[in-house]
């Protein structure tokens, strides 16, 4: 890794890269470390208080998160900003840096390029939840949007099930097939295609996960169009204005979702829910649900 081995009090910080991170983490071990996580956080054990956040330019906004662990050594603070304006510059959408501090002293250990975590960190969560809640035979899935959260809840998919046809679902045919071969060069038999936006029905027809990781907020697919028991994974809204989710896809669904209060006060698809209208992924995991 990048950097120099410190240790906490010795002023020295460690700076973890995204490459630094893929070799150190692989999607399979963020997985289970996530379950563990919402177990935690369910429990009582893990500390996440609601992200505050400010506006930026075209409605992004920039968002500070700290969180704490019972029993742990460190502690950590991610600060993340959204901005709609960066891929037009050929930047990510989102770029983040989180803080890894010692819990015993508040020394500062690490900075971890938080884009490449958080992505690992919100794929692995999406695979947490198809390997919890979706059907194990699951063998067709839809994944609208085709940036960084995509790939990394379609890597997560295919570690939790034996996915073996894949729909991606863009506005933008370049972007589609960017992932298509990104897909193909790690999976050489997976199905997998391009469909045009206006074709979501068809998309979605007959798939039994279904993955909205996009920014829209707008809703990207017609609930009704889902199969009986289809299990979909809502990654993108995160603002009470958006809704990539139609009314359709959660009327008579068990909504899961990973925090219960931040959930409910940033989700635009769950606006009016009351808490116990939505149940905690750790509290499933935990099997207090």
């Amino acid at each position: 890794m990048t950097g120099v081995t410190c240790a906490p009090g010795s002023g020295d910080v460690l700076l973890i890269r995204a490459a630094d991170l893929e070799r150190a983490c692989s999607m399979a071990d963020a997985i289970d470390a996530v379950a563990e996580g919402f177990i935690a956080l369910s429990d009582g054990r893990a500390h996440v208080p609601v992200r505050i956040h400010v506006p930026l330019e075209e409605r992004g906004m920039a968002a500070s998160m700290p969180a704490s662990l019972d029993g742990s050594p460190y502690y950590c603070v991610k600060v993340v900003g959204i901005a709609p304006a960066a891929p037009r510059a050929g930047l990510p959408l989102i770029n983040a840096t989180v803080l890894l501090g010692d819990a015993a002293t508040g020394a500062p250990v690490a900075l971890i390029e938080g884009a490449a975590l958080t992505a690992l960190r919100t794929g692995a969560a999406g695979g947490v939840a198809a390997r919890t809640l979706a059907d194990p035979d699951a063998r067709c899935a839809a994944i609208f949007g085709a940036g960084v959260q995509a790939r990394s809840q379609l890597a997560a998919l295919l570690e939790v099930r034996r996915v073996e046809d894949v729909r991606v679902v863009t506005r933008d045919p370049r972007h589609a097939s960017e992932l298509v071969l990104w897909a193909r060069s790690r999976h050489p038999d997976l199905r997998i295609r391009a469909v045009d936006a206006a074709d979501s029905a068809a998309a979605v027809d007959g798939a039994d996960i279904v993955v909205a990781a996009t920014s829209s907020a707008t809703p990207v697919f017609a609930g009704r169009s889902l199969a009986g028991g289809a299990h979909v994974t809502g990654v993108g809204s995160h603002r009470p204005d958006m809704r990539e989710l139609d009314a359709d896809t959660l009327r008579g669904a068990r909504v899961v979702v990973d925090q219960r209060a931040g959930a409910l006060a940033e989700a635009g698809e769950l606006a009016g829910l009351a808490e116990s209208d939505v149940s905690e992924i750790g509290e499933v995991l935990g099997g207090t649900v």
